[in-house]
């Protein structure tokens, strides 16, 4: 099986040096010359385009930054549905609109070249992406599930189904919101605690046991806001896409959503304060900053 990978970025890159691990044959072209030379090194094979990979692969895996990037991708007039030979699966695995993801769908079944899509989008940051340990929420037909499960089992440990092409996406988008959400209110009691004089430690393990705990706490807390590290493996910035990604949603919907906009300001403002290319945390940071 020939698989094309687009997107060799942060994520993208250990995520296709885990599928030449698995024997895959992979594909690559990037304007990232760093990231070509290490693909190459792995065992991948070079291509000369984008289009020529979707006319050569069987499979064309895409991790881009956002829903404008997948629409030009997949959607322009010399794009990948436009280029693709029949019978090609792609599987685009980035935080994005679950209605971007459908539209792409629908294209793809318009065109009658007999194209599948995936919508996969990846939970776990660059630690999980490297061990192999990511999260993949995975939404398509089902028969088109059990044929790249094999696949998606070579970047992840958890491949969850979620129902047709877009359901994966916005599961992802309600996953980041609490995480964002709990992350803030973390940061905040965080910062409360040592005005208090409360001991890091009596707070972690009081919390641990308590009905405040959670995944959020005992990791971002205790492993990036009480050490005050904040090298990146989720930058702030991306999270802040997130955030705005679910509010477009809800406004699309007409959803009431106050809590979430005061989240968004504030990772806006901590990205606007020079920490975006930190990991989002560092929202902890820019509140003891302004306390």
């Amino acid at each position: 099986m020939k698989i094309g990978f687009i997107g060799l970025g942060k994520m993208g890159l250990p995520m296709a040096k885990n599928l030449c691990k698995a024997g895959y044959s992979v594909y690559v072209h990037s304007g990232n010359s760093d990231s070509q030379a290490q693909m190459l090194q792995d065992g991948a094979l070079a291509i000369n385009s984008f289009n020529e990979m979707a006319q050569l692969c069987d499979v064309v895996i895409t991790i881009v930054p956002a829903d404008k990037e997948i629409k030009e991708l997949y959607l322009s007039a010399d794009g990948l549905i436009a280029n693709a030979r029949e019978g090609v699966t792609f599987i685009d695995m980035t935080s994005a609109k679950g209605n971007t993801k459908e539209l792409v769908n629908e294209e793809m079944k318009a065109s009658d070249k007999k194209l599948q899509f995936v919508d996969a989008p990846v939970s776990g940051g660059v630690a999980g992406a490297v061990n192999g340990a990511l999260t993949i929420m995975t939404g398509c037909e089902k028969d088109t599930f059990e044929a790249v499960k094999p696949i998606l089992e070579a970047m992840g440990k958890n491949i969850i189904y979620t129902g047709d092409v877009g359901t994966a996406s916005n599961v992802k988008l309600l996953n980041q919101m609490l995480n964002a959400g709990n992350t803030a209110v973390a940061a905040e009691v965080l910062c409360m605690s040592r005005k208090l004089g409360v001991d890091d430690e009596v707070l972690k393990n009081v919390v641990s046991q308590s009905s405040g705990q959670s995944f959020v706490f005992d990791k971002n807390v205790t492993k990036f806001m009480m050490s005050g590290e904040h090298t990146p493996g989720f930058r702030l910035n991306l999270m802040k896409k997130d955030v705005g990604l679910f509010i477009d949603a809800a406004n699309e919907l007409e959803g009431f959503t106050p809590v979430t906009h005061l989240v968004y300001e504030l990772f806006r403002a901590c990205a606007n304060s020079g920490m975006g290319d930190l990991n989002y945390t560092s929202i902890h940071k820019w509140i003891e900053e302004n306390q």
